[in-house]
């Protein structure tokens, strides 16, 4: 099943909702998640490629699009596994291989933490300033 598409101004409110879970069921393993920047570069109006690229997310994954991008929450999702996938989309799409992946903790504490994290990596790499609280 396809993850789900949220509006962009609930990211912010759902890392947060993220954070908290993790926080207050302390668990003992996967207590991590991964937000991936995804630049289509040229195929952002293509549409048969953004729907292939969205059947490879898990349905408790969550896709937020940003200019025609997307920004994917994985939960329960670390640095290597979240990297592994983003390479793969990248060769698919024959893109240069660029690391736009923050993770709770190592990123931030903090949903605004996790937020200026994930916009400073997707400026260097990218040279896209993200524009979203």
């Amino acid at each position: 099943m396809p993850s789900e598409f949220f509006p962009l101004e609930s990211l912010k409110s759902l890392i947060a909702h993220h954070i908290a879970i993790l926080e207050r069921y302390e668990v003992l393993t996967d207590k991590e998640f991964s937000l991936i920047y995804f630049d289509f570069g040229e195929y952002k109006e293509d549409i048969e490629i953004k729907k292939t690229i969205q059947t490879v997310f898990r349905d408790c994954d969550i896709i937020f699009e940003v200019d025609g991008n997307y920004i994917i929450l994985l939960p329960k999702t670390n640095w290597q596994f979240s990297f592994n996938l983003l390479k793969e989309l990248q060769e698919f799409l024959n893109k240069e291989i660029k690391d736009t992946i923050v993770t709770y903790p190592d990123d931030g504490k903090t949903s605004e933490e996790i937020i200026k994290a994930l916009k400073k990596i997707v400026l260097e790499n990218h040279g896209v300033e993200l524009k979203f609280k």
